[in-house]
């Protein structure tokens, strides 16, 4: 049987989630489609004039999967270029009546940028924005693309600017760092992890004694939440936690909490003996 022009358009209006996931980029969003005005929002972005008879040879750059309320997955279509849409139409993709349209819907809902370049990202252009200055001039060397081995001459190359800054203001710089990154999305850039890799040689008395200023915020908890709780980049990840003194305890699991970290067991029970 033919698959309509309209088919698509006819399965996302009974939508109630999409995940809406990038595919050669990190980034990755999930939208509630029960608000006030959502959905028409999306259909009306996501709308297809015609089906042209083309496909494109690449994977696309946006994968958008609906979902019904009981979570079962609806469909799953493909944006190319701003373009098209990739979906199961017979004649090939479907081409957007408006590209822009999409594109702006979703930056509106915290996926900017699909379509930019790798120096171009906006999550790229803030995390070296974040960095500490002293390691601004080893922006090329550390954010990369593919995962830095802890021992790597350009950490240890940060490592050593930064015992050029005293301690606690070197580690409140880089926990800071860290919490500017995409946090607890399923996929993040591998250069996020080198704020940890850095401090990984930091004993966990420095990183107490830093979180224990006065200049520390909210931005240094979700910093170590990330780094003591959700990443592997400490080697004693557990006695360093319960080595926590019982406020900072609190300070970290509300911080781990307020960026949707999902916590491994052993570290709850830790946390909760505050």
């Amino acid at each position: 049987m033919t698959v309509g022009l309209f088919a698509l358009d006819a399965v996302v209006r009974t939508a109630s989630i999409v995940r809406i996931s990038e595919i050669e980029w990190y980034g990755e969003i999930v939208v509630d489609l029960t608000q006030p005005d959502v959905l028409d929002s999306l259909r009306v972005a996501m709308a297809v004039s015609s089906l042209p008879g083309y496909v494109c040879a690449c994977r696309g750059q946006v994968r958008f999967e609906f979902f019904d309320a009981q979570g079962e997955r609806l469909t799953v279509a493909v944006m190319h270029h701003g373009v098209s849409l990739a979906w199961r139409w017979d004649s090939g993709h479907g081409e957007l009546e408006d590209g822009a349209a999409l594109l702006r819907w979703l930056g509106e809902h915290g996926l900017p940028g699909p379509l930019s370049g790798v120096d171009e990202r906006p999550e790229r252009i803030e995390w070296i924005a974040a960095m500490p200055p002293a390691l601004e001039e080893m922006a090329a060397d550390l954010v990369c693309h593919f995962p830095m081995p802890a021992e790597s001459k350009h950490v240890i190359r940060a490592r050593e600017l930064m015992r050029s800054v005293d301690s606690v203001t070197g580690v409140l710089q880089l926990l800071a760092w860290c919490a500017a990154g995409m946090g607890n999305r399923t996929r993040t850039p591998p250069y996020e992890d080198v704020p940890g890799l850095i401090l990984q040689t930091v004993p966990i008395a420095e990183i107490v004694a830093a979180l224990q200023d006065p200049q520390a915020d909210e931005r240094h908890d979700a910093g170590a939440a990330r780094i003591l709780l959700a990443g592997r980049t400490r080697i004693k990840q557990r006695m360093d936690v319960a080595r926590l003194p019982g406020p900072l305890r609190i300070r970290v699991r509300e911080a781990a909490k307020a960026r949707g970290h999902v916590l491994p067991d052993w570290a709850e029970r830790l946390l909760l003996n505050a």
